[in-house]
């Protein structure tokens, strides 16, 4: 059972700071032995090994859930089925599965192939903040075994993932935000559609939607970095946080119109020598006059 501890200790822990309330387990203090789940698979006594919980499945394959400390009632922070790869079976794998992602955050996010976490080394993110009480869904493999799982964003209470419900407003109004994305970075090669390496550029990231009436009041940017390790792409979060106010202060500009508002965020990348960055995350939290906050997730490449 060690190999399943070791698995997750690699992957990053995130501060503990409020309840979540998505539909779902993941991020809350329920019980999985009573889940629907464990019924359907009819999940074994559990073995426990301090934070970390492990169910056999009548599949053959391991249902692991990692509580936020060493409390059973502890928050759910990560959910995840390992595989033995000595008996693939690649639908079933796709089916259980799916159904851990609806007894974690109530619907299938991920609904791709994942045969390529069979043979993948490290840790392969698949969807980015497929629900508000969801951080990621990720795949990895230790020794011979492949897991895929669900990691929770514990942070978030009335955050908005992408993709998902957006939250009532005041009078029944809703505060809806459609689609979004970069649309150039300023520096000194001019305006481009990518993030240059080495250099302090200005870039906008519209957000379209329907806001009702509501202003921004205020909105913060966090960031994480992408690079290349074993063939597959590691990352880490940025400290520190870029911020917009209303009331003045911050180091974001905002230009609204109509249904589009524009952030110019002032990003550097330095160029390292023991590392090759690609890709930027952008991470970015909206708060609107009537309270509802909701959240982006966009990513730029690095040239």
């Amino acid at each position: 059972m060690s190999n399943f501890r070791r698995a997750f200790l690699l992957l990053p822990l995130f501060s503990l700071m409020c309840s979540a309330s998505a539909a779902g387990l993941l991020g809350t203090r329920a019980s999985f032995f009573n889940s629907a789940f464990c019924r359907q698979y009819a999940c074994g006594e559990p073995y426990r090994s301090g934070q970390n919980w492990m169910y056999r499945l009548n599949t053959g394959d391991t249902a692991f859930i990692r509580r936020e400390n060493n409390d059973a009632q502890g928050r759910i922070e990560l959910m995840a089925v390992f595989i033995n790869e000595d008996s693939f079976h690649a639908d079933v794998d796709r089916r259980t599965f799916a159904d851990l992602q609806r007894t974690a955050i109530g619907q299938v996010a991920f609904t791709g192939r994942i045969e390529p976490c069979y043979g993948a080394s490290g840790v392969r993110e698949l969807v980015s903040y497929p629900a508000p009480n969801a951080r990621s869904v990720l795949c990895m493999r230790e020794g011979r075994q492949t897991a895929v799982a669900l990691l929770a964003d514990l942070n978030a209470t009335t955050s908005t993932a992408p993709g998902s419900s957006p939250a009532p407003t005041v009078a029944g109004a809703r505060v809806k935000l459609n689609q979004w994305q970069f649309t150039g970075c300023r520096s000194e090669r001019g305006v481009t559609s990518y993030l240059p390496l080495g250099l302090g550029a200005a870039c906008t990231l519209q957000v379209q939607g329907n806001f009702n009436g509501q202003r921004v009041l205020s909105a913060s940017f966090e960031y994480e970095l992408e690079y290349p390790v074993g063939g597959v792409l590691a990352k880490f979060r940025v400290e520190g946080r870029d911020t917009y106010s209303a009331a003045g202060g911050g180091n974001v500009k905002l230009t609204p119109q109509g249904k589009t508002l524009s952030f110019t965020l002032p990003i550097n990348v330095r160029a390292r020598a023991d590392r090759r960055y690609v890709r930027l995350g952008v991470i970015g939290t909206l708060v609107f006059a009537d309270g509802t906050s909701k959240r982006v997730y966009e990513t730029l490449n690095i040239q």
